[in-house]
């Protein structure tokens, strides 16, 4: 039921956010198909980096090496590269599909059809804001689903995405939406509203015209935006990613602003940048990806629809 509701809301947003700039067809355009591939390669490749990150932030203030080592004797060596990986790897897909699939749609829809490269950095900030909205309604679940399951030491959901749903209260799905929409709104307008000057700072930086070292000067603008965006999110994501463990695995009720305060009072303002350097690194990386595969997956998108030349 959820699964289907998710797919369903999905849909309804690409057709509500469609201009006239867009084609309207049966088949996803070659926009949006080549973002959701992007996003798909991203995921798994920064999977174990976003576990990291996930460990680090649960436990502020708790040194890396001993989470690292903690996570080892619970799941071994194989849980580093599965232990909640189909809910990241799924989250992750959805979360970034979205986002650069409506993120440009939202712009059109909003300032008069003008592409984001169009507009100013205000409207770049807005359409990111507004994006972030139904991305974070559609994500919520995994985002629980995710928490359960890298915190699973008795092994009860066996690893199943599909399990640790079925046996938790659909109410509880939404246990940390406050942090989530603050993470995923100020990574997406840090993002967005950066990644063209940094673009334009590499091109001077790196030199040539717009085709040469057109993947490092990608990658680069990307990793910058990225890490821009981590900057923002990384507070509010802290204080998140505590709010759900105590509620969903401890079962003790929290909430965001309370535990905000606990976190600075108790350990430091320092410490809400638990894990930073790992995050850093997972969202500047997961930026300097999306820059460079999505224009490569679109140009194959489209040569693929287009058909045989004759």
């Amino acid at each position: 039921m959820t699964v289907r509701f998710l797919i369903s809301l999905l849909i309804a947003l690409l057709c509500f956010t469609s201009s006239k700039a867009d084609k309207v067809s049966l088949l996803p355009s070659p926009e949006t198909s080549s973002v959701f591939m992007s996003s798909f390669a991203t995921a798994a490749l920064l999977y174990p980096l976003d576990l990291l990150r996930s460990l680090s932030m649960t436990s502020p203030g708790t040194p890396v090496p001993k989470l690292v080592g903690d996570f080892y004797k619970d799941f071994g060596a194989k849980g580093f590269v599965s232990q909640g990986l189909a809910p990241e790897v799924s989250r992750a897909t959805v979360m970034r599909g979205v986002k650069f699939a409506l993120y440009p749609r939202f712009h059109r829809r909003l300032f008069s059809g003008r592409d984001p490269h169009e507009g100013t950095t205000a409207t770049k900030i807005a359409a990111a804001a507004a994006t972030s909205v139904p991305e974070v309604l559609l994500i919520m679940p995994l985002e629980v689903s995710k928490i359960l399951l890298t915190t699973d030491k008795t092994n009860k959901y066996g690893n199943s995405m599909i399990k640790a749903l079925s046996r938790t209260s659909p109410k509880k799905y939404m246990t940390g939406y406050l942090g989530v929409q603050y993470r995923q709104m100020s990574w997406g307008c840090g993002y967005f509203s950066t990644i063209g000057p940094y673009r334009k700072l590499v091109d001077k930086v790196v030199g040539g015209d717009e085709t040469s070292n057109a993947a490092l000067k990608s990658l680069l603008s990307g990793f910058a935006a990225g890490v821009t965006g981590a900057v923002l999110n990384t507070p509010g994501d802290t204080v998140r990613s505590v709010v759900m463990k105590r509620n969903l695995v401890e079962g003790v009720p929290a909430s965001f602003f309370p535990v905000a305060r606990e976190i600075v009072r108790e350990k430091g303002a320092g410490s809400l940048y638990a894990g930073f350097g790992a995050k850093a690194a997972h969202l500047g990386g997961g930026g300097a990806l999306m820059a460079l595969f999505t224009p490569m997956a679109r140009g194959w998108c489209e040569r693929r629809m287009a058909g045989p030349s004759v």
